[in-house]
């Protein structure tokens, strides 16, 4: 299969147009409020320099700059598994009575152990452009693979270059990336030696920081990949080294947050317990390893005291509600969480790219686990999914590094509009026949797979009227490595 090229200095959009001074939208929300053709203003760095509600008439935008449908600020995706979207329906065919978290693991290792990086390129791509028409603008990528050659070819592991392979996908398709190098020691509590399909994750932490000091100059400041660190997760790394790292990165500026898996499963929790003697996120607390910088993904089986923890602490806490859905993981007991925590969701495995459909589903196992109805509610928002966009928006941008999105900060131009391509199509939602206080509560609980038709990320179109510049090329790249996994032929050369 031939290499795809990588740009190694600088993300190239998708699209040659320049980027806009502004652009006006027929329905915009924007901090909690919907605008009627709202006019943003976009200065040179692709950050919004200002928007403005227009009147219809007489003042009526000139034909073709107006972008009907529903807008939406992007959304970022706060924790990605990008090569586990070629998992597909094989992990959907039970392998025993047992069939379970750790089961679908051994299926994901074997898939890791045979991609190259022409093959993680190809994949990855695949899944941001369709992360992309999900309603997401930018993702933090929780990349354990490291080097993607055996590691046994050639006398040891080859070269770092899985993060290359991401960096390519993103620039191919327009995602604004945030590269999150993840240390993995340990196939569980006690120093446990890793298995084998987990051999090839493995670095020491001397390794670790080799290679975080080799990323750092190879995506400067001011470079479209930006950096963070992420921990596997307390089975996979003990808790001094989880401390060591940490402050080792703490007074790096290109550091820009710490992720860890955490609570996923019982078991974990369990063993966590006989350990350490505390629940994992209890653990954490106790070493002074929460703070803003800190997004912890997951929490599934967290008690309300650690979700107390977390949320006093100003961490994040990320929820994947398909893939956890997926994973039989259990439904997290949010409580009063929302009222002051910060949420981000992300799409984890990518069993489902769209950022309405993880709202829907997180909401609907609130409602199965409560037993009620709109139970994300609240008495000052009364619509969920209102509520849960406005979260997830603020707690992406923080589980990211990025700026607290608010009135008085300039973000970057990222935009997503849903709607219909053509006079009668629907993909995209029956807007006009909704007010717009409903907008949000159609799209998330009405539409059961909404797909962007416009989308802006930095100023820059890289969806526009449904088409991507490379749309075609990621396709045929993503079928050709599928096909060359399903028939067991060798990717590395």
């Amino acid at each position: 299969m031939p290499r795809m090229e990588h740009t190694p200095d600088r993300a190239q959009a998708p699209s040659s147009a320049a980027n806009p001074a502004s652009v006006t939208f027929a329905n915009l929300w924007w901090q909690g409020r919907w605008l009627r053709n709202a006019r943003v203003d976009i200065d040179a760095r692709g950050l919004v320099h200002g928007v403005s509600e227009r009147a219809a008439e007489p003042d009526q935008p000139r034909p073709g700059t107006l972008i009907a449908g529903v807008t939406l600020p992007g959304l970022a995706n706060a924790h990605c598994h990008a090569f586990q979207r070629a998992l597909g329906p094989s992990v959907q065919r039970a392998g025993g009575q047992a069939d379970n978290f750790f089961t679908w693991r051994e299926t994901m290792y074997a898939l890791a152990l045979r991609l190259d990086r022409a093959a993680l390129t190809a994949v990855a791509a695949r899944c941001y452009l369709e992360l992309l028409r999900g309603g997401y603008t930018s993702v933090a990528e929780f990349l354990y693979l490291h080097r993607l050659r055996p590691l046994a070819s050639e006398g040891g592991p080859g070269a770092l270059d899985a993060d290359a392979a991401i960096a390519e996908a993103a620039a191919l398709t327009g995602m604004r990336l945030t590269l999150l190098p993840t240390l993995y020691q340990y196939a569980d509590f006690g120093e446990a030696a890793p298995r084998p399909g987990q051999r090839p994750f493995v670095r020491t932490s001397t390794q670790f920081l080799e290679d975080w000091h080799t990323l750092r100059e190879r995506y400067p400041p001011g470079h479209a990949v930006t950096l963070g660190v992420a921990f596997h997760s307390l089975r996979a790394v003990g808790i001094d080294t989880i401390a060591s790292v940490a402050a080792a990165l703490s007074d790096d500026p290109q550091c820009r947050c710490l992720h860890i898996h955490v609570a996923e499963q019982p078991a974990e929790v369990s063993a966590c317990v006989r350990h350490h003697g505390l629940a994992p996120v209890a653990l954490l607390a106790s070493r002074g390893l929460l703070s803003s910088r800190w997004a912890l993904v997951h929490a599934t089986h967290s008690s309300a005291l650690e979700l107390q923890q977390l949320r006093r602490a100003g961490a994040t806490l990320v929820l994947c509600p398909t893939t956890e859905a997926d994973l039989g993981d259990g439904i997290i007991a949010l409580g009063d969480y929302l009222d002051q925590g910060a949420l981000a969701i992300g799409s984890d495995s990518n069993i489902g790219r769209s950022a309405p459909g993880e709202l829907r589903l997180l909401e609907w196992m609130q409602r199965l686990g409560r037993g009620q109805r709109n139970a994300l509610a609240s008495s000052a928002q009364p619509a969920v999914a209102d509520r849960l966009f406005a979260a997830v928006w603020r707690g992406g941008a923080r589980a990211l590094g990025e700026p607290e999105q608010s009135e008085s900060t300039a973000v970057p131009a990222d935009f997503v509009t849903y709607g219909a391509l053509r006079p009668g199509d629907t993909e995209g939602g029956d807007w006009s026949l909704y007010e717009p206080p409903e907008f949000l509560s159609a799209l998330v609980f009405e539409a059961a797979a909404p797909e962007a038709t416009d989308v802006m990320v930095g100023g820059r179109w890289v969806i526009r009227a449904g088409h991507h510049a490379h749309a075609r090329h990621v396709e045929t790249r993503y079928r050709e490595t599928l096909r060359r996994l399903a028939t067991k032929e060798p990717l590395h050369a």
